[in-house]
């Protein structure tokens, strides 16, 4: 499969460390604005994953299948 070199893959910890800002900046006393930052930030973080993984299916189900040879 050709990777793209601009690709940028987004990672479960990248998520789970966007959650916990955003959960952080929510529960502490950060401004609304900052919360709402690190928010869309945690959104986008997330639907670039889904994307990613989106892509990653639709590569395989193209991807030409070997067929096992019979004897």
């Amino acid at each position: 499969m050709d990777t793209d070199p601009w690709r940028v893959d987004v990672t479960d910890a990248d998520i789970r460390d966007a959650k916990r800002a955003w959960l952080a900046a929510r529960d502490g006393d950060a401004a609304d604005a900052e919360v709402d930052r690190r928010y869309d930030q945690l959104r986008m973080l997330v639907h670039g994953q889904a994307q990613q993984l989106a892509e990653d299916v639709r590569a395989r189900a193209a991807a030409p299948r070997r067929t096992p040879e019979v004897d």
